[in-house]
């Protein structure tokens, strides 16, 4: 059970970092460190989803 609410988690962090990204950059100015960081994020939750 921990383990399946884990996935879900990192998911849910995945789905977010991307809309995240995506809404960055349709803005008329990008923060590009912010979005450095949701990049980063999402490498980090999708390398634990696939450990």
């Amino acid at each position: 059970m921990p383990i399946l609410l884990v996935q879900i988690a990192l998911i849910l962090i995945l789905v977010r970092c991307a809309y995240r990204v995506i809404r960055m950059f349709q803005a008329a100015r990008q923060d590009w460190l912010e979005i450095l960081f949701q990049v980063a994020v999402f490498i980090v939750a999708l390398w634990l989803l696939i450990d």
